[in-house]
């Protein structure tokens, strides 16, 4: 019993000496963030004392010395630069159909007046129109040549309807866009193979622009898709 006495008795004195070193780092702590902050002010109050002195005034050359600096060799003077090289300009606008091609032309002359009906007509005018076309898996062109008349009754100017085109200003007619969607979705033809096996006949077309006619099939199909998903 007597020698747990004792050590209780040690135990508490070792915890107070714990707690007093840690009472004397707590201080010494507190005093090394004094000294701290104090040695900042006097160094932002020093750097800002160097900041406003003013400037050394620049060295003053008399005498030899300016003489030599004056007649110092200058430096050579910037040759004009160059202007740049014009890049030669892309071809821009439409391009026309192979004249290669085997043509399948149609003339369309009205036989009446549209305003008054009457028959006696003369060509005013003459509206050429080229589009793609393909025949049995072909490639042609077809070529339709319509005719403007004017009626001698009445002076008005008639002309028919061009054939059917899958959209205004179409570059391919109906068929060769049928065969583009059937080259493509039913018989799974990439579109570069297809751009490759029509450049092989100098039909030369961008990948971007069979894309487009794709785009174009897809928004005149789109009535008839929407139908299929409505009766579903």
């Amino acid at each position: 019993m007597d020698e747990l006495e004792a050590l209780r008795r040690e135990n508490v004195a070792l915890r107070d000496q714990v707690t007093q070193l840690i009472e004397q780092l707590a201080r010494l702590n507190d005093r090394v963030a004094e000294l701290l902050a104090v040695a900042q002010r006097k160094q932002r109050k020093a750097g800002a004392v160097v900041a406003a002195a003013p400037p050394a005034p620049p060295p003053v050359v008399e005498g030899e010395e300016q003489r030599a600096f004056e007649a110092r060799p200058q430096a050579p003077q910037k040759p004009p630069a160059e202007p740049p090289s014009k890049k030669k300009a892309k071809p821009t606008g439409r391009k026309p159909l192979p004249s290669h091609l085997e043509a399948e032309e149609h003339e369309l002359r009205p036989d009446a007046c549209s305003s008054c009906g009457g028959a006696a007509l003369d060509v005013a005018d003459e509206l050429l129109e080229e589009k793609l076309h393909v025949v049995k898996e072909h490639q042609r062109r077809r070529v339709v040549r319509r005719y403007t008349c004017r009626c001698r009754a009445c002076g008005e100017r008639t002309t028919l309807r061009s054939l059917p085109a899958p959209y205004e200003r179409s570059k391919i007619t109906c068929e060769w866009l049928a065969w583009l969607v059937y080259q493509k979705f039913w018989l799974l033809t990439p579109l570069d193979r297809i751009r490759r096996d029509l450049a092989e006949r100098s039909i030369p077309l961008a990948t971007s622009t069979l894309v487009t006619f794709i785009e174009r099939a897809a928004d005149l199909l789109s009535g008839v898709d929407g139908l299929h998903w409505a009766r579903r």
